[in-house]
Formats: C-alpha cells, structure tokens, sequence
C-alpha cells in the first residue's frame, strides 16, 4: 500500500476524476427559485407523482404544465400542486390518466397576473419493463458501482456509498436481498475511507466473488490518494494482490461460467492485466501488446458484448472493442447520440448497455438508455430511465434484469450549468 500525496497526485489529477464525480456540494445557493427535481411514474396507475421547490413568494399561483411536446406551457394541460410551508415550499401533484409507452413532459409554473414562469423540464415513459424497489436510506453520497446477483429466481444488489465529506470518511455497504428494505453495514472496524475505482468481478455470486483494488480519497486538509493492492477472501483463500500501476482502472469480463477478469489501467502505460479466474486461479498475467491505443482518452467505462470486451470513451464517443484471442483492440463506430459524461454503462446477455449522463455545456441531465450489438457494430434506443439519477447511477446487470440506483440528480439551471443533489431511488428494468 502507497500513499500518493499532493504532488504526485496532480499527475493524476484528470484520470481520476473521470473514474468519480468531483464532490458535490449540496450547501451551494440555488440558481432557480422554481425546481422540478423528480416526475416518477407508475405504470400501473398510470399516473406520476410529481415533486419541486419553489422559494417563498406569496400572492402567486403554482402549477404544473404538461403535453406531448418539449416545453409546455399554461396553453396545454395543467394541474394545480400541493404545496407545503418552511424555508421554501415543497411542491408536489399526481397527474393522472396517462397512456402507457407514450412520452410526457413536464414543468412547474408560477403564475403572478400575465408573467407566468417556469421551472425545468423533465419527462418520462410509462414503460411496463420497470418496477421500483425500495430506497437506499443513506446519508452522505452514492459510490457509482455494486453488482446484481439471481439465484432461485430471485435476486440481491450490492451498493456502496460514502457517508461524509471529512477526510475521516468511511464507507458503507448496502445489500438489497428482495425484501422491502435495504441492510446497511458501517465499515467500522477497519475504518477505512471510502473505495473508489475498485477492480471487482461485474458478475458476482458465491462462485465468482472478487472485490478489492483501488485507491482511497483523503481531501483534507491536503488531498491525498492511498492506493491498495489486496483483495477480499476469495473462493475460502487469499486472492492474489493486483500488479498494475496507481492508477484509475476499469474493467470487464468475459466468459460465462468462471469468467476472467481484464483491467485497465487509465493512465501511465494503459497496460492490460487479466486475472485468468479459474478453479484454482493462476493469478495476475499482463496482456503483451494490448495496451490501449489511445493513451490521451481518461474518460472511460468498460462492458461486454458477446465475447468481447468494450471501453467506451466519453472524451471523444468512441468506442473500442477488445479480442481476447487476438489480443487486439479495433475501433468501432463513435456513438450515435449525444455526447455526454458521467454516464453509465453495464453488461447484460444481449449486449452492452449505456446512457443517462449529463451535457456538460448545459447542464441538461439525459435519461435514454441504449443497447449495443456487437455483430452489427450498432446502438439501438433500448428505454428511458424513470429514476432520479442521471450523474454517475450505479448500474448492476445479470443475464438480462439490469438495475439502476441512487447517482445524482442533474437539474438545469438558467446559466446553462447542471445543479446536482443526491438521489436514493431504485429500479429494476426486466423486458417482458
């Protein structure tokens, strides 16, 4: 274990803030006096509960403005809002009577003589494929990875976060076994910060449990990134420590059964390490000749498809594609729908796939989700999400049931800049 102070970590700087979002801090003042943070659907009511904010200001009408279009106004449909009184007042409606598979879009308004005023927009997809679970009840901020494990049937999702700002902070594991409640565990014992950038299996059961790697964040008073080479118990033994270079990784699998592991480093040498996962695993190989070919990218996420691994850029929108028998990468065609960052990305059997994110010139905050193919080197519109999140969502996969949790809620403000805050919800997308 080595700790990487200030100086050594400026080198270090863009790689790893491309892995986590830079902290949030939910203490700065608003730039809108009128938020619409959540629409949350329910498809089988077909119905959406509504929520914002608006500051103090009497003598004012509050409402909701919806339709089939981008930006709606008073001239299409609206509903009056239920409001509650503090420091500013909490706005919230369920519209009713909305048809399934067909788009929506919302926006709160203030109504004072003929000046009417809007908030932000957001919309949503009454789509039978979603459910809601229950939410993470966590205090402090979502970590942007965890796994889904099925067995029987049914189904457990493991999700992190960390639970300060202070350079004291620690993490916190959170498991979801199909209950009606999330089980959390505060790591006391050890006491260690929270983890990010961890090389972990995506796929995770009984049989393929391998977690650990990474670096751990200090911010104060001077930044410091500590990282680690050891693994969680593996298989009742030790799991060989990782090899690579301090920096960022991502990674992905592939395999069915027993699947290996590749890791990336991001940063230095974009070397390529495989740990070949086998009933007694031989430990950490570099891949000879497959570093990646682009060296200046930093903004990377990692899936599989097929037999194949994928990084996708979110610098440029291109995309790469990994031969774990030519040990090559190829480039593919750039993603074909608007750029974004902090976006998320996760395997399922029939493909890789990735979206939400953020436009970090607008501040808009996106909710498309999109399927790739591997054979046909082509993305498919695969749903909307109708979750909070839209910076950095955990996304967990298995087979084809992926699920979506906490991240951060984008909400755009009147200078073009995104204003975020923590989300908690959870969702679960399971094609009919």
């Amino acid at each position: 274990m080595r700790s990487l102070f200030i100086f050594y970590w400026m080198l270090l700087l863009p790689a790893i803030n491309s892995c986590e979002p830079a902290v949030v801090n939910e203490e700065t003042a608003a730039q809108s006096t009128l938020k619409l943070f959540s629409v949350t659907p329910d498809y089988a009511k077909g119905t959406a509960l509504i929520q914002g904010e608006s500051s103090v200001v009497e003598g004012v009408e509050f409402g909701i403005a919806y339709g089939l279009t981008s930006k709606p106004t008073i001239t299409n449909q609206q509903a009056a809002v239920q409001q509650s009184g503090g420091s500013g007042k909490a706005l919230s409606a369920t519209i009713a009577n909305l048809q399934p598979n067909q788009r929506y879009y919302f926006r709160l308004y203030t109504k004072k003589g003929s000046e009417v005023t809007y908030s932000n927009e957001r919309n949503v997809v009454l789509n039978p494929n979603w459910r809601q679970i229950a939410s993470v009840n966590f205090e402090g901020q979502p970590l942007s990875y965890g796994w889904l494990n099925e067995s029987y049937g049914g189904f457990s999702i493991t999700a992190f976060t960390r639970t300060n700002l202070s350079s004291e902070s620690t993490s916190q594991q959170w498991t979801y076994y199909g209950g009606v409640n999330w089980q959390g565990s505060l790591n006391v014992t050890t006491a260690l910060p929270a983890r990010y950038a961890p090389i972990y299996l995506p796929y995770a059961d009984q049989t393929t449990y391998f977690f650990g790697g990474g670096y751990f964040y200090s911010p104060e008073p001077n930044a410091a990134y500590t990282y680690q080479k050891s693994f969680d118990d593996y298989r009742d033994g030790v799991a060989y420590d990782y090899v690579g270079d301090d920096v960022p990784t991502v990674q992905f699998a592939i395999g069915t059964n027993l699947p290996d592991l590749y890791v990336l480093e991001v940063g230095n040498q974009y070397r390529l390490w495989k740990y070949q996962n086998r009933i007694t695993p031989t430990g950490w190989e570099l891949v000879k000749g497959a570093e990646f070919p682009k060296k200046s990218l930093t903004k990377l996420l990692a899936f599989t498809a097929g037999e194949k691994g994928f990084i996708l850029s979110e610098d440029d929108g291109s995309l790469w594609a990994f031969d774990p028998v030519k040990n090559q990468w190829t480039s593919r065609k750039t993603i074909p729908f608007k750029d974004r960052q902090r976006g998320a990305a996760i395997s399922i059997t029939k493909g890789g796939v990735y979206g939400l994110g953020v436009n970090s010139k607008t501040g808009e905050g996106y909710r498309d989700l999109w399927l790739y193919d591997d054979k046909a080197d082509s993305w498919s519109y695969l749903t909307d999400y109708p979750g909070e999140g839209n910076a950095n969502v955990t996304a967990v996969g298995r087979n084809n049931r992926i699920g979506f949790l906490m991240g951060y809620r984008a909400i755009t403000t009147p200078i073009g800049t995104a204003e975020f805050s923590v989300a908690k919800d959870v969702w679960i997308f399971e094609p009919k």
